[in-house]
């Protein structure tokens, strides 16, 4: 099974954070393919980078999307998955909506953590989108862009933990591509349950296809 991982944004290190992420939950047997943009903007702070990402996005389905089984949008809060089912005839699936679909089996409520005070209404407005609002408890950002969170690892995961350690909702959602892969050292730090968009997404692109 081939899984295509798409990240919007054109960091080098956030697409290498999410590789291996999806890596660390991928079945025997499952390669992973994360990819970015060749255009567009390098990170995505507000609506205008989010928009103007989209048309890299897709040209990445285009191009490397042909033979996967999958594809797993990495953006958190980004619209174009309904772009990309157009794209594509496999399973599409968007991390926005994944994580907080997986956060319903673990609580009644969530809270997301999230990258900057610009990237809140992003990333309230596709939750609403999606009808995924409701559940809500809060969106609660770290005050770092994604270059910010890979320039300093050490700082941006204890910025997270206490992030987390004020949500108000049951489960704690890394709302953030750049955070991939710090769901177990948030969960065992603040005792709450995490989920990492990311992992989320592409364990449940494999049930999917093996559902087929």
């Amino acid at each position: 099974m081939r899984i295509l991982v798409v990240n919007p944004n054109r960091l080098d290190g956030c697409t290498d954070g999410i590789r291996r992420a999806a890596e660390s939950v991928a079945a025997p047997g499952t390669e992973i393919v994360a990819v970015q943009p060749e255009f567009g903007p390098v990170e995505l702070a507000g609506q205008r980078e989010v928009l103007l990402s989209a048309v890299g996005v897709l040209d990445c389905v285009a191009r490397h999307g042909p033979g996967a089984a999958a594809v797993v949008l990495a953006g958190f809060g980004e619209p174009g998955r309904e772009a990309v089912q157009e794209t594509v005839d496999v399973p599409v699936l968007d991390i926005t909506e994944c994580a907080p679909a997986v956060a319903g089996l673990l609580g009644r409520s969530y809270t997301v953590v999230t990258s900057t005070r610009q990237a809140v209404p992003v990333v309230e407005d596709r939750l609403r989108a999606l009808g995924l609002l409701g559940r809500c408890a809060g969106i609660v950002p770290v005050g770092l862009g994604v270059a910010e969170m890979l320039e300093r690892p050490e700082e941006t995961r204890e910025t997270v933990v206490e992030a987390a350690k004020r949500a108000e909702g049951d489960v704690v959602v890394l709302g953030c591509g750049g955070m991939a892969g710090m769901g177990r050292s948030v969960r065992v730090t603040t005792g709450l349950p995490v989920v990492d968009g990311v992992t989320a997404a592409v364990a449940l692109a494999e049930s999917l296809v093996r559902l087929d």
